[in-house]
């Protein structure tokens, strides 16, 4: 394997060639998983093959422009002849007749029905395209949203004997998955853990939560399903959709009122191998973190995290010349 070649100033970490044949390994570890894992390349009549996820990811990229159509400041009429076409072909495929299918099919149908109607008459659809006037009143007050966003901190203490009510955590999961993501394909997941002995064999592979992990009530694992992605160009989006759903699963927790914590997980493949092992996780789903939850501990103390300064996070329009 050629050794890649570094310019003096950034060769320090990577001068050994060990350490850039490691590196490439790597790499080329992700790159035929996501190859073995992504939606297979095609054209329509690929429609008459896919199933699973599959063919949900690949016909909601699809409906969902529909959607998104109904929601430009003067949709054309007509639009969205070829995509309806396409859609109408992977609902009626043989696998979108699975009893796991009905979620994608049903959503698919109104949204292709809508389009119907718009074209043969203007009419616009609530239904697929609500009116956003109707959403809670915005902006909220920003004290209060500043009061909520900068109260939330990573605990580590926790109160061992108040165990987290399920019901909770099943919230906090509904409102994560409102987290945006690519054409809507939510490609996301979350495995809970809140039995001890599970929560002790995935943290057995984790680094960084030995001080505090044999305290924590529960424990997430969030993925992301590679069969959502296709082609070179969506290679990095299940780690933006997973990031996404882990931060708004942190703020619904929060909101609830439990105490969270992300645990990074910078890992090798055969860590993620080993994870996933441990944890059940299918084989086409990568890891995007861990996240702590219970009861914060009474009197608990959070790490200060200070925060750059505005000036070194934001920039307006180009700089000067």
């Amino acid at each position: 394997m050629a050794v890649v070649r570094t310019t003096p100033a950034r060769r320090g970490p990577w001068r050994s060639a060990r350490d850039q044949y490691e590196l490439v390994r790597e790499f080329l570890r992700d790159a035929r998983r996501y190859v073995r894992h992504s939606i297979p390349r095609g054209g329509p009549d690929r429609f008459d093959t896919l199933d699973g996820m599959y063919l949900d990811a690949a016909t909601t990229r699809l409906y969902h422009r529909i959607e998104k159509g109904m929601t430009h400041p003067a949709p054309r009429r007509p639009f969205g002849d070829s995509v309806a076409s396409r859609v109408s072909r992977a609902i009626a495929s043989p696998g979108a007749a699975g009893e796991h299918q009905g979620f994608f099919v049903e959503h698919a149908r109104r949204a292709l029905d809508a389009l119907d109607r718009w074209n043969a008459d203007g009419e616009m659809t609530d239904d697929i395209a609500p009116l956003g006037s109707a959403l809670p009143a915005n902006p909220l007050d920003p004290a209060t949203l500043a009061a909520f966003l900068e109260s939330r901190h990573s605990v580590r203490s926790y109160d061992p004997d108040l165990p987290v009510d399920r019901a909770v955590i099943e919230e906090a999961v509904r409102l994560a998955g409102t987290a945006p993501s690519v054409c809507n394909r939510q490609a996301a997941r979350a495995y809970y853990f809140d039995d001890r002995a599970d929560i002790a064999r995935v943290l057995s592979v984790h680094e960084g939560s030995a001080g505090f992990g044999k305290l924590l009530p529960g424990l997430f694992v969030v993925t992301y399903d590679l069969r959502a992605f296709e082609a070179a160009r969506e290679r990095n989006q299940g780690w933006i959709d997973g990031g996404l759903f882990a931060m708004t699963l942190l703020l619904a927790l929060h909101g609830l009122g439990l105490g969270a914590i992300p645990l990074n997980w910078s890992r090798r493949n055969e860590a993620s191998d080993l994870l996933r092992e441990k944890a059940a996780i299918p084989e086409h789903e990568n890891i995007v973190m861990l996240v702590g939850v219970g009861h914060p501990a009474p009197g608990h103390r959070v790490a200060r995290s200070a925060r750059r300064p505005l000036s070194q996070v934001l920039r307006i329009g180009m700089p000067p010349a």
